[in-house]
């Protein structure tokens, strides 16, 4: 495409340079003039004059780094009209510079116009020459008449030039106009935008301090009131200190002072960081000419803000400090002692029981021994009368078949009975050795009894006249213990209550320190302190006192107690003996007597 446009360049040129022949002339009444395309001219026309880059040395953004100014770039302009009519200036400046470098291309282009026409001129007169004499009117008519054709034909080429000349001017002239319209209405949108935020900042900034100062107010009330209720509290509703109020009307001109400082150091900050936020607002919020729009650079907005500072803090303890109250429980009051029993020990008492006791076991002795050979008797006798029944019946074996002769059987029965007789004595013998035996034993364990129970006594009245020796120096060596004992937990309560003491003094310093600061000036705050610890101090000291004029009362008490629990009245029980008299009576079957005697 290149190609063929640069062919069809060239044969254009090529017809516009080229004169026709005769022939054509003589067809055209020799009226042969030189083609429109002969006084074409395409003047150099620059797409930068209509680009806004083309004029960076004239034109710049606004506002302009100013490495010079305290603040970030250039200072507001005041008049926008007069600042924009100054770019006018530059523009109008830089279009006549162009309009100079165009206007210099006339010159070569009437040069090569006149040249053209001189051939023209040249070939006509002798191509008219061939039809008409040189020196005829005719001739001389006609040469005239194309001579001033050709002129026409230049100054209407000329004034052509000069027309493409104006008409590249006006183009880059409503460039130039439509460039800085825009400017001014940048500036215009900028400087009302500028003004809204500013607007809006300073009414931030206010409110800001408004509230900062109506939340100091707020807190510091509450930190007054937080004073007046502990010491109240701590005082139990009865404030002993005389210059509470003239304290507290110290602490309120020392809050009021804080106040103001906090106020004013916060305004300083917010009022710096306004300025800043300000300039820092307008500098990124600028105008191009590039694009012909504004344009705001939030990067760098983002960078180099710094927001509203954050209010300082209001940093303050509100520490609880109770009521001091140190109480001792006292420990139960020694009961009162009760009428004293008549301590002693008769020994004869006891050994007079013992011996009635031990009477008693051998009249019961005796008496079962009796009942145990009564039972021997009776058995023997009903024994008796029962063998001898058995044996009257009872016959002697026949010899041969004879039986025997009434002699014989009353021979062979007496034998019998006095067998039966000698086996009942043998068994009553048996007996009544057994009876004897058990007799001795029981005898044996009540003299045994009666010893041990008579040692007994005896050992209880040694260790009652042994406790009555003792009784004295008990209640010496109860006292000592009793006073040690008081010594020591006089000595716990102490360390108890000044452990107390500094525990509740630490948490009162606390507070008070985080109520009216360390240094502190004013004496009746001062007094405040000092008054309270001197009362803190008594209330220990009455702790004390309770627990001595206590035990100054109670410890006699406690002794007497003590004594009178010191008893020495034996208690005597004597054992008694598990008398289980048991005699086991076994009987001889009578049938054993027939199988071994008959």
């Amino acid at each position: 495409m290149k190609f063929f446009a640069v062919f069809l360049a060239f044969v254009v040129a090529t017809q516009a340079s080229s004169i026709p022949g005769y022939s054509y002339w003589c067809s055209r009444n020799f009226c042969v003039y030189p083609t429109p395309n002969s006084y074409c001219y395409r003047l150099p026309f620059s797409q930068n004059w209509c680009n806004a880059k083309y004029y960076a040395d004239c034109l710049r953004e606004y506002p302009c780094p100013d490495p010079s100014s305290k603040n970030m770039c250039e200072e507001e302009q005041e008049d926008i009209a007069g600042f924009v009519e100054t770019f006018r200036v530059k523009l109008e400046t830089k279009r006549g510079k162009i309009q100079t470098a165009l206007e210099k291309k006339l010159a070569p282009f009437e040069c090569t116009v006149k040249n053209l026409h001189a051939r023209y001129l040249s070939t006509f007169k002798c191509y008219l020459a061939k039809v008409l004499c040189k020196t005829s009117e005719a001739y001389c008519t006609k040469v005239e008449k194309y001579e001033e054709k050709l002129d026409d034909l230049e100054c209407d080429a000329v004034e052509k030039f000069n027309k493409d000349v104006q008409k590249i001017i006006d183009q880059i002239k409503c460039f130039h106009e439509q460039l800085l319209s825009r400017f001014q209405t940048c500036l215009d949108t900028r400087k009302c935008r500028v003004d809204a935020y500013c607007s809006g900042l300073e009414q931030k900034s206010g409110d800001a301090q408004e509230k900062y100062e109506q939340c100091l107010t707020a807190h510091m009330t509450k930190r007054k009131e937080w004073v007046e209720c502990i010491f109240g509290v701590i005082y139990e509703d009865t404030i002993k200190t005389t210059t509470f109020a003239e304290a507290m009307v110290a602490y309120q001109a020392m809050l009021d002072s804080d106040k103001k400082w906090y106020v004013k150091d916060f305004k300083k900050k917010i009022e710096a960081a306004v300025e800043q936020l300000k300039d820092c607002y307008r500098c990124n919020y600028k105008c191009y000419f590039n694009t012909g729009c504004y344009g705001f650079n939030r990067r760098s907005f983002r960078k180099t803000i710094k927001c509203l500072p954050a209010a300082p803090q209001y940093n303050y303890k509100l520490i609880r400090v109770c009521v001091f109250n140190p109480e001792w429980k006292a420990p139960c009051p020694a009961p009162e002692p009760k009428d004293k029993d008549t301590e002693e020990f008769v020994k004869s008492t006891y050994l007079a029981c013992i011996d009635t006791t031990y009477e008693k076991y051998l009249k019961a002795l005796s008496d079962k021994i009796i009942e145990w050979k009564l039972q021997v008797t009776t058995w023997k006798g009903e024994s008796d009368i029962c063998l001898k029944a058995t044996i009257a019946t009872m016959k002697p074996k026949s010899k041969c078949g004879t039986p025997p002769s009434p002699a014989a059987i009353a021979t062979y029965q007496e034998k019998l009975v006095q067998k039966a007789e000698t086996w009942l004595d043998n068994y009553e013998c048996r007996f009544v050795a057994q009876i004897d035996a058990v007799d001795s034993k029981w005898c044996r364990i009540i003299e045994s009894w009666k010893t041990k129970s008579e040692s007994y006594i005896t050992k209880v009245e040694q260790q009652f006249n042994c406790c009555m020796s003792s009784k004295t120096s008990k209640s010496c060596s109860y006292e000592a213990v009793l006073d040690r004992k008081i010594c020591q937990l006089r000595q716990q309560l102490c360390r108890k209550l000044q452990t107390m003491l500094a525990q509740h003094k630490q948490l009162f310093t606390s507070f008070y320190q985080c109520s009216f600061g360390c240094k502190i000036t004013d004496d009746n705050i001062k007094l405040l302190k000092t008054d309270y610890i001197t009362c803190i101090k008594e209330k220990v000291e009455a702790v004390l006192t309770e627990f001595d004029a206590f035990w100054c009362l109670e410890k006699p008490k406690y002794v007497a107690a003590y004594v009178c629990g010191i008893k020495c009245t034996p208690k005597v029980s004597i054992p008694g003996l598990r008398t289980n008299w048991q005699w086991r009576f076994c009987k001889p079957s009578l049938s054993s007597f027939f199988r071994s005697y008959c």
